[in-house]
């Protein structure tokens, strides 16, 4: 003989094992059985849920799960693009490269040399700031030829007086109808060192750290 189980054993039971589980952060397809389940065994039973707004609940959950598993799929994507970013990222130790940059160092009063491609002759305007965004030096090139330039800074300020030794920040603008618009400058070196800071990557090009996203060039 077969023993009767009344409905109110099932949605009890159901619910006692939702609960016995970890309690989650986010609203998962367990937490939305949950609800369903909670709200099926509370119902008025003079109005019980009809098969219509039954179909509607577990269509929505039916969605729900489909986004879970998009999310999922997107997750890992982007892990095995991190992934294949960090070899190649590694491939590149001891390779030449040129990187976009406007850092430059001044040392015993002779500064490195700022390199800059040019699209077309333009007129170029090179200014220097201090690390606190000060403006200390605005050389005005005149017209340069379109291709790869380069500019040496005296390490003086605009009033002629040496500055001390560090680093300095520069920009390289080009004049376009009257209006000064911001290029790229560059810098080659040899990547010395591979770093994975927070999930992103960095090179370090001849002492300095740049983000990978700054390479440019690769010379084989």
């Amino acid at each position: 003989m077969f023993n009767s189980v009344s409905m109110d054993d099932v949605y009890i039971n159901t619910l006692q094992a939702y609960k016995n589980r970890e309690i989650k952060k986010e609203l998962d397809k367990e937490a939305f059985l949950e609800l369903l389940v909670t709200q099926l065994k509370n119902q008025d039973p003079t109005e019980p849920l009809d098969n219509k707004d039954l179909l509607i609940q577990l269509s929505q959950l039916s969605s729900t799960e489909q986004i879970m598993n998009m999310s999922n799929a997107v997750q890992e994507m982007v892990n095995s693009q991190l992934a294949l970013n960090k070899l190649q990222a590694v491939s590149l130790l001891g390779k030449e490269v040129v990187v976009n940059s406007n850092v430059i160092k001044l040392e015993s009063g002779v500064a490195e040399t700022i390199n800059f491609g040019l699209d077309n002759d333009s007129e170029v305007i090179v200014e220097i700031y201090d690390t606190n965004g000060n403006l200390v030096s605005s050389q005005n090139l005149g017209v340069k030829n379109a291709g790869l330039n380069s500019f040496l800074w005296n390490g003086r300020d605009n009033n002629g007086t040496l500055l001390a030794d560090g680093d300095y920040l520069y920009g390289v603008y080009v004049i376009e109808n009257g209006e000064k618009v911001l290029t790229t400058g560059i810098k080659s070196g040899t990547v010395e060192a591979v770093k994975f800071i927070d999930n992103e990557l960095y090179l370090l090009v001849d002492g300095r750290i740049y983000p990978f996203s700054a390479i440019n060039e690769v010379s084989v």
